[in-house]
């Protein structure tokens, strides 16, 4: 009986994290009506590690399931689809824009966002590799919105900024919808070791996150979003490369 109980607590905590996730959205949401946008930021990012602590539990107390997974894709719809999208407007949009057509640009991120879980949802019957992840994840999407605004905080109100902002946000439903590979760097698992080294890593970025956390934050979700286009176009060089080196040897024999 204990070990029965015992077994229902361990499923029971995934989703438990998820919910705690689908909180800070909501808290998120408080704050941005309140117009505290450097709070609405931190929840976002907070509902961002629980979410990513909640896959990692999972999968090293195997304890997936399909209401689990159902569950995540609603939370990670609220928190980093119309979480975000309600910040974008308040802080980046509203104050500039005096026709009120500005809210298309927020909602663009929004149904990016809902198409990029929907096609996740689908490749998961595919039983893709986990070490990559097909497109931007939202949660990835949100944290860079969440960290633009932590190093600005105060509502935009030049159209210049607006600007460089629908940018932002163009780019990054382009992304979630692509089929562009990023690396999946919570693919690890708590019941293996790690070296040192990675320890060491670790350790220095998270001590580095506490002390410059705005700025190092900004830095590390930019090199996140950028990552898979980088990589993209690398890879495709190199193709080339291989490709012309190959043309090049078959014509000198």
């Amino acid at each position: 009986m204990k070990a029965n109980k015992k077994l229902g607590e361990i499923y029971l905590l995934p989703n438990i994290l998820t919910l705690i996730n689908v909180s800070f959205g909501f808290l998120s949401v408080l704050a941005a009506f309140d117009g505290n946008y450097s709070r609405a930021a931190f929840w976002i990012i907070m509902a961002a590690i629980i979410d990513g602590f909640d896959g990692i539990i999972a999968r090293a107390t195997r304890t997936q399931s399909d209401f689990g997974i159902y569950l995540d894709s609603l939370a990670d719809c609220f928190s980093f689809g119309a979480v975000p999208t309600i910040l974008l407007y308040l802080w980046g949009f509203r104050h500039v824009d005096s026709s009120g057509s500005s809210f298309l640009f927020s909602l663009i991120f929004f149904i990016a966002a809902i198409l990029r879980l929907a096609h996740y949802n689908t490749l998961q019957r595919q039983k893709p590799d986990r070490r990559f992840y097909k497109g931007l994840t939202t949660p990835s999407a949100s944290l860079l919105i969440a960290a633009i605004v932590l190093n600005h905080p105060e509502p935009l109100s030049a159209k210049l900024h607006t600007f460089v902002l629908t940018f932002i946000v163009i780019a990054l439903s382009f992304f979630m919808l692509s089929n562009i590979k990023y690396r999946n760097f919570l693919n690890f698992n708590f019941r293996y070791r790690i070296d040192i080294l990675t320890a060491f890593l670790l350790a220095f970025l998270l001590i580095s996150i506490v002390i410059y956390p705005d700025i190092l934050l900004l830095i590390y979700f930019s090199l996140n979003v950028l990552s898979g286009p980088s990589m993209h176009l690398y890879n495709r060089l190199m193709n080339r490369r291989q490709k012309a080196f190959s043309l090049k040897k078959e014509e000198s024999l």
